[in-house]
């Protein structure tokens, strides 16, 4: 039996066509989600590995092994932020964030200004920004820059807004990692999409440049990031 061939413009071919394209875009975003999971996987699996090594090097005299871009912690909080982004989790998540902070008062803020100047200087990464950037990525638009860094870095820091400029913003700054340009990187995980970013951590695990993530780039939490980096620092 003779089968008859398709016509070339039949309407149910073209149907067929647009169902097989929209299948394998919805498909291709699965995929996607998935292999940046598996990447952060990876590095957690790395970073977690790493930690066990230098330990035991330091416990038992051993020459230290070189530490990559991401402390476990780190690695894992960018994994759970990753899968709790996933469409099927991303309401649930919402319905559990925290209700937004109060803005202090004048008082308030000054007192925390002391808090944090108290702390004491970033010897590490000071030492490491010496003739290199300390670079944050992420959504800045109305956030206050000036105040939030420490004094010792302030003049070191350079602001990537990706918000303003999109991908655009990013420009050479992989490769100015990958040739050790940059001292650190801090990333706003919270305030930036992953697509913006991803290369910049790849190119900090290969060039093993430290990085640290600051939420949605709020006082506390870019100050605790310099402290992560700091810390990891001077454990080299």
């Amino acid at each position: 039996m003779k089968h008859s061939v398709p016509m070339k413009d039949s309407p149910v071919e073209h149907l067929l066509e647009e169902l097989k394209a929209s299948l394998h875009a919805e498909r291709a975003s699965v995929l996607e989600r998935v292999e940046r999971i598996q990447r952060a996987l990876g590095a957690y699996r790395t970073s977690a590995e790493e930690r066990i090594a230098h330990e035991f090097a330091v416990q038992h005299g051993l020459k230290r092994p070189q530490l990559g871009p991401l402390s476990a912690r780190q690695a894992a909080e960018r994994l759970r932020s990753l899968v709790l982004e996933l469409p099927e989790l991303a309401a649930v998540a919402s319905a559990h964030e925290p209700p937004a902070p109060r803005t202090p008062s004048a008082a308030e803020q000054g007192a925390r200004d002391e808090s944090a100047s108290a702390g004491g200087p970033l010897p590490a990464l000071a030492a490491r920004a010496q003739g290199r950037k300390l670079v944050v990525v992420g959504a800045l638009a109305g956030r206050t820059k000036f105040g939030v860094i420490p004094p010792q870095l302030a003049e070191r820091v350079e602001w990537v807004d990706t918000e303003r400029d999109g991908v655009h913003a990013i420009g050479n700054l992989p490769q100015r990692i990958k040739q050790g340009r940059v001292a650190a990187v801090v990333i706003l995980d919270r305030a930036v999409q992953h697509k913006h970013t991803d290369p910049l951590v790849a190119a900090a695990r290969d060039s093993h440049t430290p990085i640290a993530f600051a939420g949605k780039g709020g006082r506390v939490s870019l100050l605790r990031a310099l402290r992560e980096l700091d810390e990891r620092l001077a454990a080299q």
